[in-house]
């Protein structure tokens, strides 16, 4: 029986290749989807990544609120974290500025704007020349 590890070595390089040169492209994707504030910051937009490791590609959206944007959130209290402490929102008050003690957040409908990118990486992948 022939030694075919050479060719599996073979497939191995190209496939790590063009994983390589497609992991800026879904990088460009998910950046160019992810949803930017309405005062215009980019922070989600910044803080997403895709890096090729080998046969495979870690996106990462380094913010703490990605999962509530993707996924959405119910309605829900908003308490300060210390206990007797209040909470400071800029308000369309006299003076411009309110206290509470807790307020009741609407709650925010999802925005999966990264599942549809991550579902088309085998479509990425294949138009990525080797």
């Amino acid at each position: 029986m022939a030694n075919l590890d050479f060719m599996r070595d073979r497939i191995r390089r190209g496939s790590e290749q063009r994983i390589r040169r497609a992991a800026p492209v879904l990088e460009r994707r998910l950046k160019a989807e992810a949803p930017v504030a309405e005062e215009g910051g980019g922070t989600m937009r910044d803080a997403t990544t895709a890096t090729a490791r080998g046969l495979s590609v870690d996106v990462l959206v380094d913010v703490e609120y990605a999962t509530y944007v993707i996924e959405g959130t119910p309605q829900h209290p908003i308490e300060p974290k210390r206990q007797g402490g209040l909470l400071a929102f800029e308000w369309d008050v006299i003076g411009g500025l309110a206290i509470f003690k807790k307020v009741m957040h609407p709650g925010t409908t999802a925005n999966d704007w990264y599942h549809p990118v991550i579902d088309d990486w085998s479509r990425i992948l294949e138009r990525t020349p080797a």
